[in-house]
């Protein structure tokens, strides 16, 4: 099984080897994009990294933003029967995981999560 992202999520061509998406396609893409957002915030953490990058590219989106997209899209469907179960059996202990990454983008924006 892939995973929904590989090493190069972050990386993003230069202006002048990008491949850009039609209109209809970026259309796709945004569309799409808002649609794995809403997934990702309700009940499919494991992808949100990799949806939360994909929501800085819907604007101007090129080709590899589509395959990054596919391989989010596969791995949905490889793990498409994957239970997700959140269990506490001590409310008193609650743990937090924060994570940051900073100035991963050319115009030096970074990407931060958490969960509990």
């Amino acid at each position: 099984m892939k995973a929904p992202a590989n090493d190069n999520l972050f990386q993003v061509r230069k202006k002048v080897d990008v491949v850009v998406l039609s209109k209809h396609r970026t259309g796709q893409f945004h569309s799409t994009v808002a649609k794995l957002l809403f997934l990702a915030k309700r009940g499919r953490p494991n992808v949100l990294l990799a949806v939360s990058f994909l929501t800085t590219r819907v604007k101007t989106p090129d080709m590899d933003d589509w395959k990054k997209l596919l391989r989010v899209l596969g791995n949905l469907k490889e793990t498409i029967d994957y239970d997700l179960k959140n269990t506490c059996e001590h409310i008193e202990n609650l743990i937090w995981y924060i994570d940051g990454s900073y100035a991963v983008h050319e115009d030096m924006k970074g990407h931060i999560g958490a969960i509990i």
